[in-house]
């Protein structure tokens, strides 16, 4: 095993958080609360996102310059600056705007005719007014400069159907090639990460102009046509953990895990969208188990430590005594199957997912990394930390 510590200066830490709509964006808030009071969030150097996990995560990297440690590195504002704008953001229908009011806008029907403008330029307008702030590219590179993390959005370059990236010093994929554009604005990475393809059809990004480097591609009209106008969708398609920037050149790599368990379905229908929607499915979990098993390898090789916790991960699952206290059993299924979408959350199902980043990633820790010293942290709520209580509270919200 690996002889590196949590507590060891220099490292290279880096924390995953995977797509799965609002869901994943208020499991990994809770997580993200646990690794704030450990004083781990402070002493991150990277931060990959997909899908759901980049709506978090776009939220932290705008109010980063914000958030003051303390001595322990613990940021003192961010239940102000990151946790509460994040339950507000996510108490808001964000689906329907660009999917159904967006098309009825007489002022958008122009650009909609075109075949580089969809709904999905709706989404990143919707990210940047009511989230994000108009925050451009180049925060990521200030944030980078200042000794921050780098926060990496990942989407799915459709036309090459590899990893596309965006971050503090690039924008691109290993085939395409990497440029980067300073007034950008965030609301683009976030919205391709997340364009969730059933609902929303791939971004059109210009890119005409820029200088690029790199590339596997070699010259000719195809790499220039992508160079020019990248077609991208959400990061999910290629990698739903978005481990992919980070597993290879970390020391620690933590992965929060809020994509949707695989359910069994004795009757799939006859009709030909439910069974094309079973087969999508069946490929998702075997891209994802496979990039679990390798994660895992990897742990058990000692080629980096940390550590992985998914939505559907029973507490008992760490070696941990005293066990630690969780969701099992009824309330465990109940939370893992709350759906995926950008709808509104109600106030009882962020409460009972952020607990269950929190309680999770804490165990997480304690298990894999007894080295770092635990500190106090307390429950997004208290009062929903018991399993019936938790339970019964999800279905009266149904």
């Amino acid at each position: 095993m690996s002889a590196k510590q949590l507590t060891d200066p220099g490292l290279k830490i880096a924390l995953a958080l995977s797509g799965g709509g609002f869901r994943a964006s208020l499991f990994h808030l809770g997580a993200l609360r646990r690794f704030n009071d450990a004083g781990l969030l402070s002493r991150l150097t990277a931060i990959s996102s997909v899908s759901g996990g980049s709506i978090t995560n776009g939220l932290l990297a705008t109010k980063w310059h914000k958030l003051t440690p303390d001595a322990t590195g613990r940021f003192t504002n961010f239940r102000q600056e990151v946790e509460q704008p994040m339950r507000d953001f996510c108490g808001k229908n964000l689906r329907n705007h660009p999917l159904l009011f967006g098309r009825f806008n007489p002022l958008k029907w122009k650009d909609l005719a075109t075949r580089d403008y969809s709904v999905t330029n709706l989404l990143v307008e919707r990210y940047d007014e009511d989230l994000l702030g108009h925050a451009k590219m180049s925060l990521l590179r200030d944030i980078k400069s200042a000794g921050g993390p780098s926060f990496i959005f990942c989407a799915t370059n459709m036309q090459n159907g590899v990893n596309w990236i965006f971050s503090d010093s690039r924008m691109g994929d290993y085939l395409t090639g990497y440029t980067f554009k300073d007034d950008m604005t965030l609301g683009v990475a976030v919205a391709t990460s997340s364009a969730f393809p059933i609902a929303f059809p791939p971004l059109t990004v210009n890119l005409t102009g820029l200088p690029w480097q790199d590339g596997k591609m070699g010259p000719g009209p195809e790499r220039d046509q992508i160079r020019a106008k990248a077609i991208l969708s959400d990061g999910g398609v290629y990698d739903n953990m978005g481990l992919e920037p980070v597993w290879k050149s970390s020391d620690f790599v933590f992965c929060s895990d809020a994509g949707a368990p695989f359910k069994n379905d004795p009757d799939l229908g006859g009709n030909m969208f439910t069974r094309l929607k079973r087969a999508n499915d069946v490929i998702d979990r075997q891209s994802r188990a496979l990039r679990k098993r390798m994660l895992i390898d990897k742990f058990e090789r000692g080629d980096y430590r940390g550590s992985y916790w998914g939505i559907a991960t029973d507490i008992a699952d760490y070696p941990l005594t005293p066990q630690a206290s969780g969701y099992r059993g009824a309330t465990l299924e109940k939370v893992s199957r709350i759906r995926t979408d950008l709808d509104v959350f109600e106030p009882v199902e962020q409460d009972v997912l952020m607990n269950h980043g929190w309680l999770l990633s804490g165990a997480a820790l304690r298990a894999h990394c007894s080295e770092w010293p635990e500190r106090p942290s307390e429950a997004p709520s208290p009062s929903l930390l018991d399993n019936q209580t938790a339970l019964d509270a999800l279905e009266k919200a149904d």
